[in-house]
């Protein structure tokens, strides 16, 4: 009789003690490596703060430049948070391998996204900039020939550079450009006849106040 009880259970336990002590190995693991991803972490970001870093980080306007990106965390916190966040991605890579999870494919899709999202970034941050800059040096030359209208002129042209940003962002993501870009003409178009059908009901003065103001930068 006992041994009608021993034999199933000594099969269950063949059967499933691969997979609970796989579990408890991927536990103990992610525990260790959480605990020493705090504590480097921490160490991390007390050195840094301890050498003074947000100092230098301020002086070379890092600092004001983390805060625009409405970040609340200093420097030395974020090299602290980076670091946490490798050892916890190097800890999920160990834990899948214990359970058997392949994880070549997805790290791949991982690093490429990120890598794209990184691209993309740099492309926006670049073409806001480029826009700024044509913007201003077109500013400055409409202001010394005279020209009537030069903040508009500036301001138009800052748009157009940055539509053009986006659609090279768009593209790089993989976003077909073409029937956007098919539809300008339809906007411009709608645009234009909003403007005669103001002019056609009567709010001529209206619309030469507002071109009037929209020309002289107001």
């Amino acid at each position: 009789m006992s041994n009608a009880w021993f034999v199933p259970l000594q099969t269950a336990w063949s059967i499933g003690s691969p997979l609970v002590l796989k579990l408890l190995a991927a536990l103990i693991i992610f525990f260790l490596g959480y605990l020493i991803a705090k504590g480097l972490s921490w160490l991390a970001a007390t050195g840094l703060k301890f050498i003074r870093v947000d100092v230098g980080a301020k002086k070379i306007g890092l600092a004001a430049f983390i805060e625009k990106g409405d970040i609340k965390k200093t420097a030395s916190d974020l090299v602290g948070d980076l670091l946490y966040w490798i050892v916890i991605f190097t800890t999920v890579i160990g834990v899948a391998k214990i359970l058997g999870i392949p994880v070549k494919a997805s790290l791949v899709l991982i690093f490429a996204f990120i890598g794209k999202v990184f691209l993309v970034a740099v492309m926006l941050g670049a073409g806001l900039f480029l826009a700024s800059l044509t913007a201003g040096i077109v500013k400055v030359m409409a202001v010394n020939f005279g020209i009537d209208g030069a903040k508009t002129f500036a301001r138009t042209i800052y748009y157009i550079v940055v539509i053009f940003a986006l659609l090279a962002v768009l593209a790089e993501l993989g976003i077909k450009t073409e029937l956007i870009v098919s539809k300008l003409d339809v906007i411009i178009g709608a645009i234009g006849l909003a403007a005669a059908i103001a002019f056609g009901l009567g709010c001529k003065d209206m619309a030469a106040d507002s071109l009037h103001n929209l020309f002289k930068g107001k």
